[in-house]
C-alpha cells in the first residue's frame, strides 16, 4: 500500500507541475481554486471562465476520483448540465484516472476506453457526438500504429478534436513528457485556439502515466514548488491525512 501511495503522490505532483509548466503565467491560484472545488465536491454552480477551466477540472476529477470510474463519470456528466463539458472531457478524465491506477497501457488504452464507452449510450449531449469522438480516438490509434506524422494526421479527414490530438501525441512518444509537450505545442493547426488545451491535456496524461516530468532543472522554481504543493494537497486529501471539510 505504501508503494502505491508514494507512486500516486508522484503522479499527482507531476500532473499539476505539467499543467503549470504549460499554462499561462500566474495560473497557479486558479488551478488551486478549481482543485479545491474537486476535493470538496462543490462543482455545481461553479463559475468557469473558459474551456481551459473545464479541461483543468476534468484532469483534477480524473486524478482525485481515479479509484472509482463511476465517480469519474458521474462528476463529468454532472458538469454537462451547466457548462460545455462533454465526451472529450470524459475521455480526458478517464485517461488520467487509468494512469493513476497504473492501468493506462499505450498499446491498448484507446481500445480500453472505447470498449467501456460503447457499452454506455448517454455520455454526451448528442449520441452522434459520442460516436464521432470514439471514431476520432480509433483514428488516432491508427495513425500512431502507422507512424503517421503530426502534419499528415491533422490534414483533411484526419484528427480534428482536441482529445484525439492529445492522445495521438502521448501515444506517439509516451516515454518522454518533453517530447509530447514540445510536439503538442507545435501542433500543425497553429491558429487553433485549442492548441493550449491540446498541450495541457497531452502533458497531463503523459505526466500521470510516467509519474514524473523529466529533466526540468532550468524551469522556474516557483512553478515547480506550486505544482508540488497542489499535487501534495490532492494526495493528502485523497489519502485521508486531513479532513477535507476542515482544510479550506
Amino acid at each position: 500500500m505504501l508503494t502505491t501511495q508514494i507512486s500516486l503522490k508522484s503522479r499527482f505532483r507531476a500532473i499539476f507541475t505539467s499543467i503549470l509548466l504549460n499554462a499561462e503565467p500566474n495560473h497557479a491560484d486558479r488551478l488551486k481554486a478549481l482543485t479545491s472545488c474537486v476535493i470538496n465536491d462543490r462543482l455545481s454552480n461553479l463559475e468557469l471562465i473558459d474551456a481551459i477551466d473545464i479541461t483543468l477540472l476534468a484532469i483534477a476529477i480524473g486524478a482525485y476520483w481515479h479509484q472509482d470510474l463511476q465517480e469519474v463519470r458521474s462528476r463529468i456528466l454532472g458538469l454537462q448540465s451547466h457548462c460545455n463539458a462533454d465526451i472529450q472531457e470524459l475521455v480526458l478524465a478517464y485517461a488520467i484516472a487509468l494512469a493513476c491506477r497504473d492501468e493506462l497501457k499505450p498499446q491498448s488504452c484507446i481500445d480500453h476506453i472505447c470498449h467501456d464507452f460503447n457499452k454506455r449510450r448517454s455520455l454526451s449531449h448528442d449520441l452522434k457526438d459520442q460516436q464521432q469522438c470514439l471514431d476520432q480516438l480509433q483514428l488516432a490509434q491508427e495513425f500512431v500504429n502507422q507512424g503517421t506524422s503530426a502534419i499528415t494526421a491533422h490534414r483533411s479527414q484526419g484528427l480534428y478534436n482536441g482529445i484525439s490530438s492529445s492522445l495521438y501525441y502521448f501515444l506517439s512518444t509516451p516515454h518522454s513528457w518533453s517530447l509530447v509537450t514540445e510536439r503538442a505545442q507545435r501542433h500543425p493547426q497553429t491558429n487553433n485556439p485549442n492548441n493550449l488545451q491540446i498541450t495541457l491535456q497531452a502533458g497531463a496524461i503523459t505526466s500521470a502515466y510516467l509519474g514524473k516530468i523529466g529533466n526540468i532543472t532550468n524551469q522556474d522554481r516557483e512553478i515547480l514548488t506550486n505544482g508540488a504543493i497542489i499535487g501534495d494537497r490532492l494526495w493528502e486529501q485523497w489519502s485521508g491525512v486531513f479532513d477535507v471539510k476542515l482544510d479550506n
